[in-house]
């Protein structure tokens, strides 16, 4: 038996056993019906390929439009000449910011310059100029409606061409063809204009019982100019000018004296009148009010504002910059001086009046000032302009040896507020509530607060007032008690002593000395007992806030009334020059704005 054979039999064995799995198989010929599903996606793509081939050849076959050229009519204009322009330049319009130069009288009885500005930042409404009637119907009437080409009104002015006699020396100097006339019949569009001289524009504004005589000793003129004016004055049988404008040409040095070109006269309610010297040297009256008025506006032109050099910096400039971002960065564009800024920015805190970055979008803030001579600067007067309400507030010294503060329009003190902390070093320890007495140990209430100092540390008074107890009790001990114009009382206990110059009745100001640290009394150690009373109640210092500083009554009042009026009167200069001096140029005259 071969090897096939016996392996056939086994498995033949298997499959008797077991069983046999057979293969089937199974051949499907091709037809529509059996392979209708692969016929139906080749269809499918072969219809979508030759689409988007179709798709491609169009659109690489499209070509753009081509317009039809038409021949038009050729356009028929008549030929003009160029226009032609100014042989010469017309008067420079600027838009500087208004600076006023005035001449004051100092409580001392000195005389001083100062330069006066006017600055406004925030929302940008309009708020009425501070022109008298009587001013404004006076240069109304002084001056007319003219042409509304500025430059054609000064060549056609009616004057002389030739310098005589009743025309002023000062203007001769200058050349009168140059001021009103531009120059005799030549080929001007090649001739050079000649530099104008640098013109300065200083006001004499007189307080009232100030005689304007001494204001203008302080000006920067030669004894002949001031002794010519001062004879022009005492000449005239008009009562004495409320306001002079002096136009003076800068001298090359600064310590020179300055020449006197003209004086403008304002008196009550009437017509201002112009003063220049003749050939005599005698000042006389000069009828065209043109030639003021071009010298007045290469003034203001020479006038424009300058960075201020006063630089100084304290803390409330510091804490203003994280505070009021804004505002502190729109004052000092202006060429507010840093510390200045922050002082009117902490007047508004304390007064309640928000000047963030979103409230400056409808409030507003005026703000006056003045600088000196010697470039330093202070706050004359703030208007702060709300939605429903507007408050303003005049810098102002009470007494000689005090320091000027802000008050209200009524006299009221407004800048500063009750101290926290009457001594500068100390460390606040008990406070305003209930607590059991160190000494007698029995619970009672703590009706002020205490700061623990070094021994002989000073006591300051915490507001202004008099001094109205300096006495000692058992309890209290030593101790001193203030009354404040707002008619609360401040008691400072357990103190060591007093300054000796220190007396009963007498006026003190926030800031002053008054004590010093002891442990007189019921003490443990040194330290300041300091209580507030309003009435018959006592009130925590610490979270009280409360009017400071002194409120003027009767000459003083009388005199802070005088001080609002002189303010008044120089806005009413800052205005009437803006408005009037440099009117818009729809009635001929050259025309600038506040800011």
């Amino acid at each position: 038996m071969t090897r096939s054979n016996a392996k056939s039999r086994i498995e033949q064995a298997i499959d008797d056993n077991f069983g046999a799995i057979r293969q089937i198989s199974r051949i499907v010929r091709f037809s529509l019906f059996t392979h209708a599903r692969f016929l139906s996606a080749i269809l499918v793509a072969v219809i979508a390929s030759a689409a988007m081939f179709a798709g491609v050849l169009a659109v690489m076959n499209r070509r753009p439009p081509v317009a039809i050229a038409a021949i038009a009519a050729p356009l028929r204009t008549r030929p003009e000449a160029a226009p032609k322009g100014d042989r010469l330049p017309p008067p420079a319009i600027v838009q500087a910011a208004p600076v006023a130069k005035v001449l004051e009288s100092q409580a001392d009885g000195s005389t001083e310059k100062f330069a006066y500005r006017q600055v406004k930042i925030g929302a940008t409404r309009q708020v009425p100029a501070r022109v008298s009637a009587g001013h404004a119907a006076a240069f109304a009437q002084r001056f007319p409606p003219a042409s509304s080409d500025p430059f054609q009104s000064i060549l056609t002015e009616k004057s002389a061409k030739t310098v005589t006699k009743a025309m002023p020396v000062a203007l001769a100097s200058l050349g009168e063809e140059r001021i009103l006339v531009r120059g005799t019949p030549i080929n001007v569009s090649t001739a050079k204009v000649q530099p104008a001289p640098a013109v300065e524009q200083v006001v004499a504004l007189p307080a009232q019982g100030i005689d304007i005589g001494s204001l203008l000793a302080a000006a920067n003129m030669t004894d002949e100019d001031r002794a010519a004016l001062q004879s022009a004055l005492t000449a005239s049988s008009s009562a004495s000018p409320e306001r002079i404008e002096l136009l003076l040409e800068k001298a090359p040095r600064k310590d020179a004296p300055e020449r006197l070109l003209m004086a403008r006269l304002f008196r009550h309610d009437s017509p201002p009148s112009d003063l220049a010297r003749d050939d005599g040297g005698v000042l006389r009256r000069v009828s065209n009010p043109r030639q003021f008025e071009r010298l007045a506006h290469e003034a203001h032109i020479a006038s424009t504002d300058v960075a201020s050099t006063d630089t100084r910096r304290d803390d409330r400039a510091q804490a203003a910059e994280k505070e009021f971002p804004a505002a502190m960065q729109q004052l000092e564009k202006l060429n507010v001086p840093a510390h200045m800024a922050g002082q009117i920015l902490q007047l508004a805190k304390e007064n309640g009046i928000k000047l963030t970055d979103a409230a400056l979008l409808d409030q507003s803030v005026e703000l006056v000032f003045r600088t000196n001579e010697q470039g330093e600067s202070e706050p004359v007067a703030v208007t702060f302009n709300m939605k429903d309400k507007t408050k303003r507030f005049y810098h102002y010294r009470a007494a000689p040896g005090n320091k000027a503060e802000f008050f209200d329009e009524d006299g009221q003190s407004a800048s500063k507020t009750l101290m926290k902390n009457p001594v500068p070093n100390g460390r606040l320890g008990d406070g305003f509530a209930w607590r059991t007495h160190p000494i007698l140990k029995v619970r009672k209430h703590h009706n002020g607060v205490d700061y623990a100092a070094p021994f002989g540390s000073p006591i300051l008074a915490a507001g202004d007032g008099e001094v109205v107890l300096i006495s000692s009790e058992s309890g209290y001990g030593k101790y001193v008690r203030i009354k404040h114009d707002g008619g609360f009382f401040t008691t400072y206990s357990h103190i060591s002593r007093t300054p000796p110059s220190l007396k009963v009745g007498q006026r003190v100001s926030q800031g002053q000395v008054i004590a010093y640290i002891g442990s007189t009394g019921l003490s443990t150690g040194p330290h300041l007992y300091y209580e507030l009373r309003i009435g018959d109640k006592y009130y925590d210092p610490t979270a009280t806030p409360l009017p400071a500083g002194t409120d003027l009554e009767g000459a003083r009042l009388t005199d802070f009334r005088k001080q609002i009026s002189h303010v008044e009167n120089i806005e009413n200069y800052i205005g009437a020059r803006i408005a009037t001096a440099f009117a818009p140029p729809d009635d001929g005259r050259v025309h600038t704005a506040i800011h």
